[in-house]
């Protein structure tokens, strides 16, 4: 007699069994199957991320190299000009002293020691060294005030030289004055500009005429 266990046959059992070990195999390959795909796909995406970010890098790489590279050309601008204005300076102010301490005054029409391009200069000079655009500010500062008086010693000498009344007396003493204001404002604008060349020298060690 045929064994029965819930209405079923050992054989039918076995089969049963099989059938169902079949199905629950082929279930979890399935799911092993999504879950090997969802994870690839993540691992796609990391990898479009990472690609991402490191095309970021690149590009973030290539704009601080341009931008070292600008600030560079910058500072080799903003020395050559500085470095420039202060030789200029220097000649011009010599220029000047010796126009000033002349026994006869030859003064142009338009009294401009230093070319208006200096004080534009001295913003190249402060993104170096803030002593150097000091000094530099400091000299303008005794340039001006030397140029006024030697204005007003060139309107003097004029209309003593085309004026009926020769200049003697408080004339004289006034353009002996003017004179040495003049020459004292000049001298130490040069100074300030010698330190301003020190100065420079020792922030860059660039080799500075003075």
């Amino acid at each position: 007699m045929t064994q029965l266990v819930f209405g079923l046959t050992v054989g039918q059992i076995t089969a049963y069994a099989a059938i169902a070990n079949v199905l629950l195999a082929l279930m979890l390959a399935i799911v092993t199957l999504y879950y090997a795909s969802h994870a690839k796909r993540q691992a796609d995406a990391s990898k479009e991320q990472v690609d991402a970010s490191n095309r970021q890098a690149d590009a973030a790489i290539r704009t601080l190299d341009i931008l070292l590279k600008e600030k560079e050309q910058q500072a080799r601008l903003d020395l050559f000009s500085v470095k420039f204005q202060l030789r200029a300076a220097t000649q011009l102010i010599d220029d000047w002293q010796e126009r000033v301490n002349a026994e006869t005054l030859d003064l142009p029409d338009v009294i401009e020691i230093l070319p208006s391009s200096f004080s534009g200069t001295i913003s190249n000079a402060e993104r170096i060294d803030h002593l150097v655009a000091g000094y530099m500010s400091s000299a303008l500062h005794f340039v001006a005030k030397a140029e006024l008086d030697v204005r007003v010693l060139r309107d003097r000498f004029v209309s003593g030289q085309t004026g009926a009344v020769p200049m003697v007396g408080r004339s004289e003493e006034t353009r002996v004055r003017l004179k040495e204001q003049a020459g004292k404002n000049l001298a130490v604008a040069r100074a300030k500009i010698a330190e301003a060349n020190a100065r420079l020298e020792a922030a860059t060690g660039a080799t500075t005429s003075s």
